[in-house]
């Protein structure tokens, strides 16, 4: 348990849409130990207290983006694997201007704007 937080790092869950963003997670996480990791479709039928969903992507490669944004799916699966927190690490204005993840933006620019508590 990490009593600094109390959060078992076994309820974190570090996800991304991009295979090749996923397996940098994991080859970090062997320093985080009990913190899982891997693609939003590796996650599905998952949960964890808390979810950090790294975006990826390259400015260069917008198409990886509009992949990603294809369908729903991809959006909803990552956010509803998250129990109680739900973190979000990206180019907000590049993933915002993406079909189903400018309604995730908007949220999470809702909830920054929000009193703690």
């Amino acid at each position: 348990m990490c009593s600094r937080y109390d959060v078992d790092p076994r309820q974190i869950f570090v996800i991304s849409p991009f295979r090749d963003v996923a397996n940098g997670i994991r080859a970090m996480l062997p320093e985080f130990p009990g913190i899982r990791g891997g693609t939003v479709h590796t996650a599905q039928g998952k949960e964890a207290d808390i979810v950090v969903l790294v975006f990826g992507g390259s400015p260069a490669r917008p198409g990886a983006k509009h992949w990603a944004a294809r369908r729903p799916n991809l959006v909803n699966v990552a956010v509803s694997r998250a129990r109680r927190r739900l973190y979000a690490i990206g180019d907000l204005t590049a993933w915002s201007a993406c079909r189903y993840f400018d309604t995730l933006a908007a949220e999470l620019r809702d909830a920054a704007e929000r009193p703690a508590g």
